[in-house]
């Protein structure tokens, strides 16, 4: 189950401005689809590169750069390029990458947007996982794995009984406690977390939606909603940047659909910037 509902974001009467912490720096081996990558982090610039020539599924060379980007606060915003798979498939594929720095700089997760054509790539989807000090031994592609096991379907009851009784009654904290209780019945479940983080905004609490909203991504990387939600809160606080950056791997992605943008009285506070009426244009470039 996905809480469509959950993708315009309630508005809000109190603008915060309050920095978010800033993660730890980012460098060493991470795991990835692609095999072993190094990153460095410096002066503001993002880089990772392949470690090993021989051993990557897409067989790109020994230093290739995978992933340019910068860092700003807890994201890291820039371009990944992975490889074609399939019948007929060759060749690289670039594209926009939105990864989202958690536990101390040891994992990035996020969303990616390739144009691959008719092809796919070697991520399997629009999401990737990096974890550091692990070597990645995948030759296949990633697919997720939907969990249809009972802890899957007890979690979704309770997700969606706390979503339609929140709406009948407003009461935010009674729904917060089975938001949580879900997500303690399958910690995989994204969309617990962001219906916990849905109630804290309800409340004008931005801090605690924000880190449950990332606690979503970091369940579930792939889970769109997320990103346009934190896009929000952003933009709420008058963080354009960080607003902007969410927003529009959300457009890109197809997280949200344009006429969102034109309506949610949350992102007023971006009318006018040269950027964010690119995006209502549906320019994402």
């Amino acid at each position: 189950m996905v809480l469509r509902s959950l993708i315009l974001c309630v508005s809000l009467f109190v603008w915060l401005t309050s920095a978010p912490a800033v993660a730890a720096p980012l460098s060493g081996t991470y795991s990835s689809p692609l095999g072993p990558l190094t990153l460095v982090e410096k002066d503001g610039a993002v880089t990772a590169r392949i470690v090993d020539g021989k051993k990557n599924p897409c067989g790109f060379a020994k230093g290739m750069t995978v992933l340019e980007g910068s860092r700003l606060d807890d994201s890291v915003v820039g371009t990944f390029s992975a490889c074609k798979v399939g019948d007929g498939c060759t060749g690289v594929s670039q594209g926009s990458a939105m990864l989202l720095v958690t536990k101390n700089g040891a994992t990035l997760s996020g969303a990616v947007h390739l144009d691959a054509g008719a092809c796919k790539t070697i991520l399997g989807g629009d999401s990737i996982v990096l974890k550091k000090g692990k070597r990645s031994s995948a030759t296949k592609p990633a697919v997720p794995v939907v969990d249809k096991a009972p802890p899957r379907a007890r979690a979704e009851k309770l997700a969606a009984d706390a979503f339609a009784k929140y709406q009948q009654d407003g009461n935010a904290e009674a729904a917060r406690a089975s938001f949580v209780e879900a997500t303690k019945v399958d910690p995989s479940y994204a969309e617990g977390y962001i219906g916990v983080g849905m109630t804290y905004k309800a409340r004008d609490r931005l801090d605690e939606a924000l880190d449950w909203y990332k606690r979503a991504l970091e369940a579930n990387p792939a889970v769109g909603d997320a990103y346009y939600n934190i896009g929000c809160v952003y933009a709420v606080r008058g963080d354009k940047e960080q607003a902007l950056r969410y927003l529009r791997i959300a457009l890109l992605n197809g997280y949200v659909q344009l006429d969102t943008l034109l309506t949610d009285p949350d992102l007023k506070g971006l009318a006018g910037d040269p950027q964010f009426e690119k995006l209502k244009a549906g320019q994402t470039d």
